[in-house]
């Protein structure tokens, strides 16, 4: 398994050197089952946020694909230091996501921060089910436990 990183996306942006802007929109998110707070202590919420793109179910954990303007996931940032940023990255990269530079709407404005996205073809969407909500906690508390993620 690889793990492919975006480059350019700087501490420097928001003046905290040796410090990430993180935006989860899955499992992690406070209400998951690997909350950020839970699996990272030293994680600090930042707010909640929201991306353009289309959020997908996959069993465990959902996909997010980028891009458009015309549906939001829903999501939280968390500024997190060096060091959990590798281990994130390691964890993701387990299930071949990739950390990604994307800009985000906080209630503050619009924010660079890193994501992890699948690394996958159109194709492997097609056979999976829309969430059409984009929030996965809110789809997650009301869908069928042990249901098939691909859509029939």
């Amino acid at each position: 398994m690889r793990l492919i990183l975006a480059s350019g996306l700087s501490a420097e942006r928001w003046g905290r050197v040796g410090r990430h802007l993180v935006f989860v929109y899955g499992t992690l998110r406070r209400g998951g089952l690997r909350a950020m707070p839970d699996v990272f202590p030293g994680a600090e919420f930042v707010g909640r946020a929201g991306v353009g793109g289309r959020l997908y179910d996959l069993g465990a954990h959902p996909a997010l694909l980028l891009g458009g303007t015309d549906s939001t996931v829903a999501g939280e940032v968390y500024e997190v230091d060096e060091a959990t940023l590798v281990e994130m990255d390691g964890i993701e990269a387990a299930d071949d996501y990739r950390r990604r530079e994307v800009e985000v709407s906080l209630d503050a404005g619009r924010r660079a921060c890193w994501v992890y996205v699948p690394e996958q073809s159109a194709e492997f969407y097609a056979r999976r089910k829309l969430i059409a909500s984009g929030d996965w906690i809110e789809y997650a508390g009301v869908r069928p436990r042990g249901g098939p993620p691909d859509a029939d």
